[in-house]
């Protein structure tokens, strides 16, 4: 199924409000309700192809509510997967109360700065008697007893002044080659590389969403001039035999866009085999999506990987966005379109700028991506805080847009299961 195809087999996204809760069956249990109300945030884990891999789950509530709230927005599920991250005390080991989220790839982090006393050496035999995976942080080189009992080792380039990281780094790569190095503070490319040249393979921070080496004459390959040109006559509401024009300049476009209107979920009876057709069938409004979408996609090369990493960090943004307000439907279209553009300029090395430049937006869109104060720009800001963990002034803007801040764990975890399962969906076209 083509991601055209995909949105249109979906609902039309309804916006969160009281109403919408109240009207949950009455006799949804007090801890079901609870655990929907627990916002929970999620930082990218990068392997070393740039490939997201999976997340780490946390939330700012007691241990026995985050992992309720990780049943409930089934975590374990996840987990079959992909790496699921989660904190746990020595504790919760003891109360058993991670045990609900063991899948096969849930890796449970735990803390030993304070020693490999006896209580941590039970806690850590206990998690391996699960099967679940362990990561340790706080380890030193000479705990080799702690070592011998988890699968991969959490260091934070802020713990340690940067030869001391280096030292550490290389000599765990050393001495214990099967251990997988994961570094958590990596917040530019350049330390990405870094960290990988002295031997990590997995990363965390918010280099991802950053722009990597950023060159304002670097030119857009064909394929995504296309899309913007094409995306353009759409903005302005050109006229069929316009967008047929330029749509034909570029036979990847072309065979792009009869596979839209041709998928399973296009709605379509008979075989599209016209530019015209094709166009009449996805319709405006869908199209313009699907060629925001593909703009990931085009002409990735050795990028690739990255590519999709942003494609899916920018679809949870784009659908949070497009789900969270009572705005009308048109504004939550733009607002959506706020969310992916917003990854344009780190998706192609451009700066936002030349690249809004080059595409006729509404005035409140290109406010917002230029971070200026236009309407939408309180929704960006939102959702960049809650996606780097500042809940407290994420919520404070929330508060000021009228949100229903009860119900907005419920959209963000919404908008995360819909921007995985649209990413796998689509996966086969890319």
């Amino acid at each position: 199924m083509g991601f055209l195809s995909f949105l249109k087999s979906k609902p039309e996204p309804q916006p969160a409000t009281a109403a919408t809760a109240a009207s949950a069956p009455a006799a949804a249990p007090a801890a079901a309700v609870a655990s929907a109300s627990v916002l929970i945030t999620r930082s990218e884990i990068v392997d070393e192809r740039q490939a997201l891999i999976g997340y780490r789950f946390s939330a700012a509530v007691p241990e026995p509510a985050l992992f309720d709230a990780l049943v409930a927005a089934e975590l374990p599920q996840f987990a079959q997967q992909r790496i699921a991250l989660v904190a746990v005390s020595l504790e919760a080991i003891a109360a058993g109360w991670h045990l609900p989220l063991v899948a096969p790839q849930t890796v449970f982090l735990v803390d030993c700065s304070g020693g490999a006393g006896e209580p941590l050496l039970t806690a850590l035999a206990s998690l391996r008697a699960t099967g679940c995976e362990i990561a340790l942080r706080g380890v030193t080189l000479d705990d080799t007893q702690l070592l011998s009992y988890c699968q991969a080792v959490a260091l934070h380039l802020d713990d340690h002044a940067l030869p001391e990281f280096q030292t550490l780094a290389k000599q765990l790569r050393l001495r214990y080659p099967d251990l997988k190095l994961l570094v958590d503070g990596v917040d530019s490319w350049d330390e990405r590389r870094m960290c990988a040249s002295w031997g990590c393979n997995y990363f965390m921070g918010q280099f991802l969403t950053t722009t990597d080496q950023v060159d304002p004459d670097a030119k857009i390959d064909q394929s995504r001039m296309t899309s913007i040109e094409l995306l353009n006559l759409l903005r302005t509401d050109a006229e069929l035999p316009a967008m047929i024009d330029v749509a034909k300049r570029d036979p990847g476009m072309t065979y792009q866009v009869l596979q839209w209107a041709n998928a399973p979920g296009s709605g379509n009876t008979s075989k599209v085999t016209s530019l015209q057709q094709a166009f009449m069938v996805l319709g405006r409004n869908q199209l313009y999506r699907g060629l925001t979408v593909s703009m990931f996609r085009l002409g990735a090369g050795a990028h690739k990987e990255r590519d999709e990493s942003l494609l899916e960090v920018a679809l949870t943004r784009a659908r949070f966005l497009e789900t969270c307000s009572q705005l009308p439907q048109l504004k939550r279209d733009e607002l959506f379109l706020v969310g992916l553009l917003s990854l344009f300029d780190a998706l192609l090395g451009v700066p936002m700028a030349n690249l809004v430049a080059k595409m006729h937006l509404s005035d409140d869109i290109r406010e917002a991506l230029l971070g200026g104060e236009g309407a939408y720009s309180p929704y960006l800001t939102m959702v960049l805080l809650l996606q780097r963990d500042k809940i407290a002034p994420a919520l404070e803007i929330a508060q000021q847009l009228g949100l229903d801040i009860d119900n907005l764990a419920a959209v963000g975890q919404a908008a995360f299961q819909w921007a995985q399962e649209s990413v796998r969906h689509t996966s086969a076209d890319a």
